[in-house]
Parts: C-alpha cells; sequence; structure tokens
C-alpha cells in the first residue's frame, strides 16, 4: 500500500508542475491540455489520500520546524477532518480540471490564459495546504495566498469596471475576516504560549470558559465572512460571478468550505463542547444559518443573473450547513450524543453533497455563458434543444439542490430536518420553541430553493429563445461534459448510495455509529433511549420511483390502447400567434415573491412608454417595463458604514499638515502622555 507521505508528495508535485507549465508552456502546442491534465491526476492522487488516511487510518503527521524559528514553523497534520474536506477538494477539482481543458478556450485570442492556468492551479494548491496545517503561522500564510489567488481570478477580466469593484469588496471583506482569525488565534496563543495547533489541543482543559467564548466569537465572525453567513456575504454574489466559470465553481463549492473547516476544528478540536455551558453558541450558529439559508434562497428566487442567482443559493446552502452545527452544539452540550452525532453527520453531509451539486451548477452555467455569451437568464430560452446534454447535467444538478430523490441533495436535507424534529428531547421549553422557529425557516428554504430552482432551469432552457444569444448556441465541447458528468454522477450516488457518504463522514470523525454497509440497508435514526424514531431506504425509494414509472407508462399503453397524436397549435387567446414575448421571464417568475416579501426587497418598477407620432399620446406603440430591487444590507448596513469611514478619515487627514513644526509638536505630546501614562501606573 501507498503511504500517505508519498500520495501527499505527489499530489503537491503535481499541482505545482501545473502552475509552473502553465507559465513555461506559455501560448504553445499542449500547454493547456498539460496545464488542466495535471492537476486532474493531482486531484486523484488527493481522493486517493484521503480515503487512506480515512479508511487504512494513516495518518500523517510532518513537522518542518527549526529550534530558531519555533513558532514560526510548516507543520502538516492530516487526520480525518483534515482528509475529508481533502476529498472535497480533489473531487471538485478532478472534475473542474477536465472542465477547464474545454472551457479555457473562450479565452484563447483576448487573455493570457497561462495566467489562468497558473492561478487555478495555485489556488487549488492554497485550498489543500490550509486544511492540512497544523499551526498559526502556516495556516494563515496559505490562508492569505488562497484569498489572493481567488482575488485575482475575480479580477482576471479585470477589463470590465464591474469585475474590479467585486474583486475590491472581495479583498476587503476577506482580510477583515483574516483579521478576526488571526485575534482569535492570537488569544489561544496568550494562553498555551504557542502557535502550534497541538498545543491548542493539549491545554484545552486549562483555558477559562470566558476566554474560550472570545475566541468562539472571533473565530465565528473571521471564518463567517469567509463562508458568506449574512451579513457578512456582501461579496460573495458580486465575486462569484466575476471570476471565470471554472474558478468560480472551485469558490463556491470548495473555498467556502475552509471557512467550515475552521469552524469545525474550533468547535470540536480545539474545544470539548460537552456541558450546557456552550449551548449558546450552538444558539448562535442555529439562528445564523436558518437566517443565512433564508435570505440566501430569497434573493437566489428574485435574481436574473444566472450566476449571481446560483451564488445567492451557496449562501443558503451555508446557512443549512450552520444549522447542523449548531444543533450538534446543542445536542452534545445536554449530552444527547446520537442526536449530537446525526446532526453531525447531516451538516457534513451537507458539505459534501453541496461541493458536488454546486460545481455542477456552475460548470453547467459556465457551458450556457460558453454557448450564449450571456448570464442574463430574460435572454435565454429553448437551449434543452441546443445543447441537450448540457441541459441534461444542469437539470440533475437542479434536482440536487432542490433535495428531490433520489438524489443527494434529499437525503443529507432529510437528515438535517430529522435533527430539528428531534429537539423534543433537549430538556429546555423556551429552547424547543427556539429550535421550532429555525424549523420553519428550513422549510420554507426548502420551498424557495426549488422554486429558484424552477425558475433558472425553465426559464433558460425551456420553450424559445428570447435573444440573438440563444441562435447561434451549440453544445460545448466533450471535456466539458466530462467535467460535469463526473459530478452527475457523484450526485446520484451519494443519492442512491447514502452509505458510501455517511460510512465516509463516520469514519473520517471517527464516530462510532451502525450506519448502513450496503446499498440495501435502511438509514435508522434513534434518540437518546435507543429506540427508532425514523428511518429511509434510499434504494426502496429508487424502486418505488422507477415501479410507478414502470406502470404508469404501461398503463397508458396496455390499458388505454393505441392512440395518435395530433398536433393543433396553441390557443392564443385571439392575439394571432404566440410568440417569446408572450413567455413567462425570470422577473414575472419571481413576481408573486417580490410582492409577498415587499417590505424586504423594496422593489423599484420603472415604465417606459412610446406612443405613434401622430397618435397625440393615446395610441401607445410599445411599453417596456423593467422591476429591480435593492440591497437591504448594502442600503442600510454597509453604504452608512462606508460613509462614516470615510468621513472619519477624512477629518483625521488634516492633521497632515505638510509642516514640520506640527509633526514635532505631536510627538512631543504623544511623549508627555507616555510618560504621565508611566508615571500613574503602579
Amino acid at each position: 500500500m501507498v503511504s500517505s507521505l508519498t500520495l501527499f508528495q505527489a499530489t503537491i508535485i503535481l499541482y505545482s508542475m501545473g502552475a509552473l507549465l502553465a507559465l513555461l508552456l506559455r501560448g504553445r502546442k499542449y500547454s493547456n491540455l498539460l496545464t488542466y491534465l495535471l492537476p486532474a491526476a493531482a486531484s486523484l492522487f488527493a481522493i486517493v489520500l484521503s480515503a487512506n488516511v480515512i479508511f487504512a487510518k494513516d495518518a500523517l503527521h510532518i513537522s518542518i520546524t527549526r529550534d530558531a524559528l519555533a513558532q514560526f514553523g510548516f507543520d502538516v497534520f492530516i487526520d480525518g477532518i483534515s482528509a475529508f474536506f481533502i476529498l472535497l477538494i480533489g473531487l471538485v477539482s478532478l472534475a473542474v480540471s477536465l472542465y477547464s481543458v474545454g472551457y479555457t478556450k473562450e479565452y484563447e485570442g483576448r487573455k493570457d490564459t497561462s495566467i489562468l492556468g497558473f492561478l487555478f492551479n495555485i489556488f487549488i494548491l492554497s485550498m489543500l495546504l490550509v486544511v492540512v496545517s497544523n499551526s498559526v503561522f502556516a495556516f494563515l500564510v496559505f490562508w492569505e495566498v488562497m484569498s489572493l489567488t481567488s482575488f485575482f481570478l475575480v479580477i482576471y477580466e479585470h477589463e470590465q469596471e464591474a469585475n474590479l469593484k467585486s474583486g475590491m469588496t472581495y479583498i476587503v471583506m476577506t482580510h477583515l475576516g483574516t483579521t478576526f482569525i488571526l485575534a482569535s488565534f492570537l488569544v489561544m496563543y496568550l494562553q498555551t504560549g504557542s502557535f502550534s495547533f497541538d498545543a491548542f489541543r493539549q491545554y484545552v482543559p486549562f483555558i477559562p470558559l470566558q476566554v474560550k467564548d472570545i475566541v468562539f466569537i472571533l473565530a465565528f465572525i473571521g471564518f463567517g465572512t469567509k463562508a458568506g453567513i449574512v451579513p457578512l456575504h456582501i461579496w460573495l454574489p458580486q465575486a462569484h460571478p466575476s471570476a471565470p466559470s471554472n474558478a468560480s465553481a472551485l469558490m463556491s463549492a470548495v473555498m467556502i468550505k475552509t471557512a467550515i473547516y475552521g469552524l469545525i476544528r474550533v468547535l470540536f478540536d480545539f474545544n470539548s463542547v460537552g456541558s450546557p455551558d456552550y449551548t449558546w453558541w450552538g444558539i448562535l450558529l442555529l439562528s445564523t444559518g436558518a437566517i443565512t439559508s433564508v435570505i440566501g434562497a430569497l434573493y437566489a428566487v428574485i435574481e436574473k443573473d444566472i450566476k449571481r442567482a446560483l451564488a445567492f443559493s451557496s449562501i443558503e446552502n451555508i446557512g443549512i450547513i450552520l444549522t447542523g452545527l449548531g444543533l450538534s452544539v446543542i445536542f452534545a452540550s445536554f449530552n444527547l450524543t446520537a442526536l449530537a452525532v446525526l446532526a453531525l453527520v447531516a451538516s457534513m453531509y451537507h458539505t459534501l453533497n453541496h461541493a458536488v451539486f454546486k460545481s455542477l451548477l456552475f460548470m453547467g452555467a459556465g457551458s450556457i455563458l460558453y454557448a450564449t455569451h450571456t448570464k442574463n437568464m430574460e435572454a435565454m430560452g429553448g437551449l434543452v434543444r441546443k445543447m441537450p446534454w448540457t441541459s441534461l447535467l444542469f437539470l440533475v444538478g437542479a434536482l440536487s439542490i432542490s433535495g428531490l430523490p433520489p438524489f443527494n441533495g434529499f437525503i443529507s436535507e432529510w437528515l438535517t430536518m430529522q435533527s430539528l424534529l428531534s429537539t423534543s428531547q433537549i430538556p429546555d421549553s423556551t429552547l424547543q420553541i427556539t429550535i421550532a422557529f429555525a424549523s420553519l425557516a428550513f422549510a420554507l428554504t426548502a420551498g424557495l430553493a426549488a422554486a429558484a430552482f424552477v425558475k433558472i432551469f425553465g426559464i433558460s432552457f425551456l420553450s424559445r429563445g428570447r435573444s440573438e444569444h440563444v441562435l447561434h448556441a451549440v453544445e460545448v465541447p466533450r471535456s466539458m461534459l466530462i467535467g460535469k458528468g463526473v459530478t452527475a454522477l457523484a450526485a446520484l450516488a451519494l443519492g442512491v448510495l447514502p452509505f458510501i457518504g455517511i460510512n465516509l463522514i463516520t469514519s473520517a470523525f471517527n464516530i462510532q455509529s451502525a450506519q448502513p454497509a450496503s446499498p440495501f440497508d435502511t438509514i435508522t435514526l434513534q434518540n437518546a433511549s435507543g429506540s427508532n424514531f425514523a428511518s429511509l431506504s434510499p434504494f426502496t425509494v429508487v424502486v418505488l420511483l422507477a415501479s410507478v414509472a414502470a406502470a404508469s407508462y404501461g398503463f397508458v399503453r396496455v390499458v388505454g390502447g393505441p392512440t395518435r397524436q395530433v398536433v393543433y397549435e396553441t390557443w392564443d387567446c385571439g392575439f394571432g400567434g404566440l410568440d417569446e414575448r408572450m413567455e413567462y421571464t425570470a422577473t414575472s417568475f419571481s413576481q408573486p415573491i417580490r410582492k409577498i416579501f415587499k417590505a424586504f426587497f423594496r422593489p423599484r418598477n420603472s415604465i417606459q412608454r412610446e406612443f405613434y407620432a401622430d397618435s397625440n399620446q393615446y395610441k401607445r406603440k410599445t411599453i417596456r417595463m423593467e422591476s429591480t430591487t435593492r440591497s437591504l444590507f448594502e442600503e442600510r448596513l454597509y453604504t452608512p458604514v462606508v460613509s462614516a469611514t470615510i468621513f472619519l478619515f477624512d477629518k483625521i487627514r488634516r492633521i497632515q499638515t505638510g509642516k514640520v513644526n506640527s509633526y514635532l509638536l505631536y510627538i512631543l505630546i504623544t511623549l508627555v502622555l507616555l510618560l504621565v501614562l508611566v508615571r500613574l501606573s503602579p
């Protein structure tokens, strides 16, 4: 058996070679192929590495530390938790690398694709090194590399002013998050005297509870900013649509999961959340998750830009993941071990599922952009005839993210719902009522998510084309279809064979569980007393769905007898022929949601009328109506904060007179104040 060390070294070398060859072979024959096949091979090694650590228990611990720089060592530690997130990175990167072979042809002749290939490889490598780092210094270095490479990917098409604005918003928010993460680690350093994560684990029992609370709050804000929790989500719907679609797939499916990895370390590795003192941690996670999921789903429903809609959907799914994490902490604080395990498995299963179907959907959106050169759903329609394979694969992703069987999103959302329904075992009535509201938010989120993807798929692929963009659209290159096919098969496998994902998670997190070991086993959930309260057999669900479909077909063919098809024109209400102008649009589809939540969206409707010259403004030639919504968080939170900050620094700038005498006076005043402070101190 190949050792974990060998697999890790091979993975690092292949990603590094992909980055170097992208620059060295710039513009040469086969350069594009090598640039993305090397990370595909590296991703395969990463998947094998994660399986080696999770199932063979061949953990890897490497210390690259010199005595003189003991606090700034590059320590590597790959345990089950790291291996689980390496699997996410490897699986998604494999699919996206294959997809990128064809996708990057979109930029040939107008952009330097070697830069894109270099950033692509370094970005994946940095994410991998983040989840294996075992010291503060190494973690923050690779976290910063990940942030900077993703920033350059966001502004890759910097000729567009909107992309530059998105990049600036992203870099400010990501460094805001990094500041809080650093502060969290510094507090731990003050308690342990070390920047090593091993020391953090060792000294956990000796750290005061109040200090742990501070560490958690700082880490929650820092990692929450990267994950895109509300109201720190402002960067995500701007940055993800601006980046190339292969980078968007990595950012949304994997990068924001590194923040979940950080929270997992803080919650369950650097702390022991098995007492009521930590209940409020769980409540904060649960409440934030519920709010984040609902708001993300609401904005996804009303979006016309397909990539922005998918970005808001990522916010929604981060909320679902946090809901499971919060429930796990709450259950653990009341010593409800079985339910804590259930909630953790639900959260991690959804983390895995979201990585799979969101990468599939972003690659699908990139395929649409590749073929039509537009992200506006109002200009799409009829793509199912032009791009049948892309339509089918996108449909798989849409059904998965909507939580419909037999796809993977159904399993993790079912487990999350069962966790929410099990809160009656918590011995606190107030807490039960609080979680009941989270259950309502989860149900609303599920409905809104389904509506969002009915809109996205229906408006983009079905009916007639609504613009010139669709006329010349053709199916994308085969490599792009293969990349999407990898994640589509994974979505189906994790839905039909959930024992794969559940056993993977329980092994990675060292959970003793009697979960299914074969596709014919039933997922059985137990309460604290050991009695069963819910069960599900995905294989049975698949068989029932197939049986109903076969029976329906047989009934029509056998009982109904032979039929003949007669084609008539659709009744057009006397308009003299239907055309694409009379179809539902993305805006009209979401109009009921806009109306119900108008206090939240605050929509603005503008109507433009054009009259015939001789009609004296009675006979209208055209009427154009446009409906726009406003971002509550930008208007009420970020705009006032930015304005106040600019005002403050404008005032501070006035002390910069440019005169040496003034600066000497400032120094004198500072010295006097310091001397007085020293004099008064005991």
